[in-house]
């Protein structure tokens, strides 16, 4: 199976059509062979779906039933596949105990948010998504542009990078931009059949800092290194 640095994706739109053909690309893509519609109309051991009885809402229990399911083992294929339709209901409790299964799923398991808008979920969910738009909101996607940060000399960065790590947010902002950028770097690389190496151990680098950054590590000195590792 080819091994990809996202096993988390969320797809972005409004049209049940261009979703089902995003959610059958991805599928296609984690089983390595071609997919039709029938896979998501009949009951797939390897598909799991939450279903939510309160429509206005996706509960902790339902994050918790959906755990229960993937705990075991792929029955058919090498990965075993969530789908979450309507993610942006979510409560945040459910986020919360989703992003713990997200930190602590393997290379066989793969999750898939469907969504209208992803302003909805924590940041930190989205940030270890591979975000997917649909057709209809290709029009509305800004390119993934180089962070600022990058295109500055040691010493500039450095400055910058003191006046970032003095407020949380605007550090996470940073971490956050550099992971979009890499991943869509990442995307591009595959769909032009090119080398991934780099840009692969790039992203291990911001994730290895994200982490680190949550174990209140110090926020410059952290940054001012993953700036010199990426640079390099």
């Amino acid at each position: 199976m080819v091994k990809y640095t996202y096993m988390t994706y969320l797809i972005i739109g409004n049209s049940p059509e261009n979703i089902n053909e995003k959610i059958l690309e991805i599928i296609g893509k984690l089983w390595e062979k071609e997919i039709t519609k029938d896979v998501l109309e009949s009951q797939h051991p390897d598909i799991h779906t939450i279903e939510s009885k309160n429509i206005k809402s996706i509960g902790i229990e339902d994050i918790k039933h959906l755990q229960k399911e993937m705990i075991f083992n792929p029955y058919i294929e090498s990965v075993q596949i969530a789908l979450i339709f309507d993610a942006q209901k979510l409560t945040t409790e459910a986020q919360n105990s989703f992003l713990k299964t997200l930190e602590e799923s393997s290379n066989s398991t793969a999750y898939i948010l469907i969504t209208d808008s992803e302003k909805n979920l924590l940041q930190t969910i989205v940030s270890r998504s591979s975000r997917v738009y649909t057709k209809e909101t290709n029009i509305k996607r800004e390119t993934q542009n180089i962070p600022e940060i990058l295109k500055l000399d040691l010493i500039e960065a450095f400055s910058q990078i003191e006046k970032i790590a003095k407020e949380k947010d605007r550090t996470d902002n940073l971490i956050l931009d550099l992971e979009l950028y890499y991943q869509q770097l990442f995307k591009e690389a595959l769909n032009q059949n090119r080398q991934t190496k780099q840009i692969c151990d790039n992203i291990q680098e911001v994730l290895k800092t994200r982490k680190r950054l949550e174990a209140n590590g110090n926020r410059r000195l952290l940054l001012e290194n993953l700036f010199l590792v990426l640079t390099s």
